[in-house]
């Protein structure tokens, strides 16, 4: 019987398959547009066993394949709660929505309990778009959760529950205290990142007034005030103009450290050693690049031969050096070279 019921799917398989790549890829670039950075994009068509499976299990809700709206289906994992608005908006824009079938899992919820929580849409392509007829008929599944959303859910059907009918009350009351500390670290992160854009927002902002000279230095700091101080950029640029090397943005974080090795805490102490050091970084960076064909440099280049040149020009002794590229977790036989070849330096600069 189950043979008649999979005809539909069987005769429809490619266009599965199309709609499949076809729906991946708007995903994909509206969340490019969107700057909307995820886990995880699963997707899949159905295979004709699952199927078999599904029609045998609820005979009573699907009479053929064809009556199955997630043959197609996707799985987005975002990492935050705010997120999935954002996600739901463009899914909202991409597709035609089945508001019948629409599931907002945490809406489901009672306001005393906890569980899986994610947005559950079933979609199909706007005949608007110009795809064919046969694709615009067929509907897909589209899910959308949090990292700790799915954790939750993969957790709960590993354990294998699935209500709490039959389960011990103990067990039923510990599984929703660990739910609850889920859904807690959730809203957490959430309010994190949130913090986060905003300090973010304030100290791009103060770099543009150029009133930055308490603002501690740190991985956001630092970062942006790579990106958005005219000085500090001009100076990047004209290192890598050397060699017309092209800049590649990289993580600074390690510069922090040996920032504050020089007792540089804030962006006005930054600042200051920028001012006071870049002539004398420029013509180290000079000497050490014009005879290369280096293409492609760091971003935190600036950085390197400024940090080089308080090294050069400051009272530092031996110990004092091999301290500071103690930092960098060299070799002990890497580190000495390196010290010996910025007593040379001092030597020459000096000079």
């Amino acid at each position: 019987m189950n043979q008649l019921k999979m005809l539909s799917y069987y005769d429809n398989i490619d266009n599965y398959i199309k709609l499949d790549e076809i729906v991946e890829k708007k995903l994909n670039d509206a969340l490019d547009r969107a700057d909307i950075h995820t886990m995880q994009i699963a997707h899949r068509v159905k295979s004709a066993e699952s199927i078999s499976g599904k029609l045998t299990r609820k005979p009573d809700k699907y009479s053929t394949a064809s009556d199955l709206t997630d043959i197609v289906g996707y799985r987005i994992i975002c990492y935050f709660t705010d997120q999935i608005d954002l996600i739901s908006s463009l899914v909202e824009e991409l597709f035609v929505i089945d508001r019948d079938n629409y599931v907002d899992k945490s809406k489901m919820l009672k306001p005393n309990a906890f569980g899986y929580l994610s947005v559950h849409y079933i979609c199909s392509l706007k005949p608007s778009d110009e795809y064919p007829a046969e694709l615009c008929k067929f509907k897909f599944e589209i899910q959308i959760r949090t990292v700790l959303q799915h954790t939750w859910a993969e957790i709960e059907h590993d354990l294998g529950y699935k209500n709490e009918f039959g389960v011990p009350r103990h067990v039923r009351r510990e599984f929703s205290q660990m739910a609850s500390l889920l859904e807690v670290a959730d809203a957490g992160f959430g309010r994190i990142k949130r913090e986060l854009d905003r300090y973010t927002c304030i100290v791009i902002d103060r770099l543009r007034t150029g009133d930055v000279a308490d603002i501690q230095i740190d991985a956001l700091s630092l970062r942006e005030f790579m990106r958005y101080n005219d000085d500090f950029v001009n100076f990047t640029d004209s290192i890598a103009a050397i060699t017309g090397a092209q800049l590649t943005e990289v993580n600074a974080d390690p510069y922090i450290r040996q920032l504050e090795f020089f007792g540089i805490e804030n962006l006005g102490d930054l600042i200051k050693l920028l001012n006071e050091k870049r002539t004398l970084a420029f013509e180290m960076a000079e000497s050490t690049l014009k005879d290369s064909e280096i293409d492609e440099l760091a971003s935190s280049v600036g950085l390197f031969y400024l940090c080089r040149a308080e090294l050069v020009s400051g009272d530092y002794s031996r110990d004092d050096i091999k301290s500071y590229y103690g930092l960098l977790s060299m070799k002990e036989s890497l580190i000495d070279k390196k010290v010996d070849h910025i007593l040379k330096l001092k030597e020459q600069y000096k000079a």
